[in-house]
């Protein structure tokens, strides 16, 4: 009898430690996939990344990542090739915000909710676009519209010569915040826009070589406003080799190789908000719906003008 019993538990304490891995298992395998598309490789995504990776493990998501690779037909297949996979979520942002539209309707036919975040689709302020779900990320016109605000307590409405060093061409935010900046300037008649320059992958040596063959050129600026914070940096080297001093320098976003750019006046302002947040943000929106939630369509992350005066209130997270 006690052998029977003895025989008894050890079977159900079997079949409960079964009953536990399958239920594991189980749980494990019921993890939401989502789809991470990032246009390339820049340090921008790798901070971002932080807050998405935050928040999937908060919400239970597996991440699934592609980088694009700034080519905005190698980025559709990837779409395409996720549908193929069964993601039950695409998370997307456009390496071109006009190229990368037939994702929509792939993802529409498929049944599949397409959030986008921080390079949104079309040419809404906003980031709305008719079959996706949410755009997280900030008003790219609005963050040209700040650039421009900084040009006009910098420069009022005297005559002006500015100079616009812009992100990757096509980008949702290389487009947008040339929209917003001029916006702006044509309430300044006397400004006078010298040159507009995109530059290849949103990098520090395109807008340095730009800068020094521009400032090489003679022709005159008052201004340089950048689209993002390590072409700021690059437009301050090369007014500075060149010894000229008298040149306002402005961007957009932070980080901690900016700060000291700030502090003596090299830079003379630029914008702070919180890049990891925004990455939880849409990792968040895309949790909520794939619950059967409703979300909001845009999630505005907003930009602060930093400045001398108030630089050592911000943190940099890149």
């Amino acid at each position: 009898m006690k052998r029977y019993i003895k025989s008894f538990v050890l079977t159900m304490l079997l079949l409960a430690f079964v009953f536990a891995v399958f239920s594991v298992s189980s749980a494990q395998e019921e993890k939401p996939n989502v789809a991470v598309l990032l246009p390339g490789s820049v340090e921008f995504f790798s901070v971002q990344r932080r807050g998405i990776d935050q928040a999937a493990e908060d919400y239970g998501l597996d991440i699934i990542y592609a980088d694009a690779e700034w080519d905005a037909g190698k980025q559709l297949s990837q779409v395409e090739n996720f549908i193929v996979r069964g993601v039950d979520a695409v998370m997307l942002c456009t390496a071109d915000n006009m190229g990368l539209i037939p994702a929509v309707q792939l993802c529409n036919e498929a049944n599949i909710p397409l959030i986008t975040f921080p390079n949104a689709l079309g040419t809404d302020p906003e980031g709305k676009f008719p079959g996706v779900v949410s755009f997280i990320g900030r008003s790219e016109i609005g963050a040209g519209i700040i650039q421009a605000e900084m040009a006009a307590q910098l420069l009022g409405d005297k005559e002006a010569n500015i100079v616009l060093i812009e992100g990757q061409p096509g980008t949702f935010a290389q487009r947008m915040r040339e929209e917003g900046f001029m916006k702006v300037a044509e309430e300044h008649p006397n400004w006078n826009i010298v040159e507009k320059r995109p530059i290849e992958g949103w990098t520090k040596e395109g807008s340095l070589a730009f800068m020094e063959a521009f400032l090489q050129s003679g022709r005159p600026v008052d201004l340089v406003s950048c689209q993002w914070w390590s072409g700021a940096i690059a437009a301050a080297m090369a007014l500075e080799n060149a010894g000229v001093t008298d040149v306002y320098v402005t961007g957009l976003e932070y980080a901690k190789e900016l700060v000291p750019y700030i502090e003596n006046g090299k830079v003379t302002a630029s914008t702070y908000f919180s890049v990891v947040e925004e990455g939880y943000k849409a990792v968040e929106v895309t949790a909520n719906h794939l619950k059967g939630e409703e979300v909001p369509q845009f999630v505005e992350i907003k930009h602060i003008i930093v400045t001398q005066d108030n630089v050592d209130e911000f943190e940099p997270e890149m």
